[in-house]
Parts: structure tokens; sequence; C-alpha cells
């Protein structure tokens, strides 16, 4: 019994540390909007993988890589750049699958001697849904995704590059391109 004791009370003391020393971990942000339009109408704009800028804010401009591919030029200064590859766009479903293939870096800095990049999101491994449904005589947009913050190492993690920047960065993405999204398909 005293063995069994000494193993659980190892056991409890060990699993802080292991649990700190695997790294970052998985995060997801959901984010939805009510437009008073039809789910025709709102797919129509969504689905476009061709012209996000039409309707997102921050996007000044898209040039297509590829069929699938896109790279996107972002508003504000040095105008940052992000390339994302559609894997699935589904028209019946009113749902895309796309993710970040990469981003450009803003600036570098050196952190616990290495050198540590900031990209145009503080994200890795990046993936995103997009979803149109009939809701109240309208549509329910619904945008999420799942990722991992940008800095992969153990922590201390250097300062907008924690899982809460990470979360914190995507939520802005999706509420101010639904917002406008919303704004734009009601007037």
């Amino acid at each position: 019994m005293k063995k069994i004791l000494q193993f659980f009370a190892i056991t409890l003391a060990v699993l802080p540390m292991i649990a700190t020393a695997h790294g970052p971990t998985r995060q997801s942000v959901k984010e939805s909007v009510f437009i008073n339009a039809s789910p025709e109408k709102v797919w129509a704009v969504l689905s476009d993988f061709t012209a996000i800028d039409k309707w997102h804010p921050a996007v000044a401009s898209v040039e297509m890589l590829s069929d699938n591919e896109r790279k996107l030029t972002l508003k504000g200064e040095g105008h940052p750049t992000i390339t994302e590859k559609l894997e699935k766009l589904d028209n019946d479903k009113m749902m895309m699958i796309y993710k970040i293939e990469k981003m450009s870096v803003i600036k570098t800095i050196t952190y616990n001697s290495k050198d540590t990049p900031y990209y145009t999101l503080p994200v890795n491994n990046y993936k995103s849904w997009l979803s149109v449904k009939a809701k109240d005589g309208g549509s329910e947009v619904t945008w999420k995704g799942k990722f991992y913050r940008s800095f992969m190492d153990n922590p201390p993690v250097p300062e907008g590059q924690s899982d809460e920047d990470a979360v914190n960065a995507v939520k802005g993405v999706y509420t101010s391109g639904l917002n406008n999204l919303k704004a734009m398909l009601e007037k």
C-alpha cells in the first residue's frame, strides 16, 4: 500500500512538468453571424475563393497561384502576405475548407539565443472552415479554425506569440470579416 501511495504522489508531482513540456496545444476559434440574406446569396460571395478582397476589410488583393491556391496581400504597413490552399469546396453543403501554406515574416527577434520570426498571424498549422446555413429566413455564416501558436517551443513564450495572442488574432480576422460581410450583404 505504501508503494502505491508513493507512486501516486510521484505521478502527481511530475504531471505538471509533463503538461508544460510538450509545447503548444491546439487552439480553436469559432465565430458566427446572422445575415438577413438568402443562403444562396451569401454563399455566392463566400464561395468565390478568388475574391475574399471583395468582402474582407483586411485584404488588399488576391493573386491566384493555381486553381486552388491564393496569395493574399493584406492592407497595412509592409503589406504582409498569406498563402492559402483550398482543400474542399462543397457547393451543395455551402462549405469550404482551406489551410494556410505560408506567411510573410514581418520581423525577427532574438529570443533565448535563437532568431524568432513573427509572421503575419501568430499561428502555425492553421486550418479553417467556412459554412453557410439557412436560419430564421436568412443565413448563419460560421467561420471556424484550428491552429497552434506560431512559437512552437516550450514556455516562456515571446511577447505576441502566446496561445492567447493567436486566438485573439484569429478572432479579430473572423469578426472583422463577418461583420463586413453582413454589412455588405444587408445593404
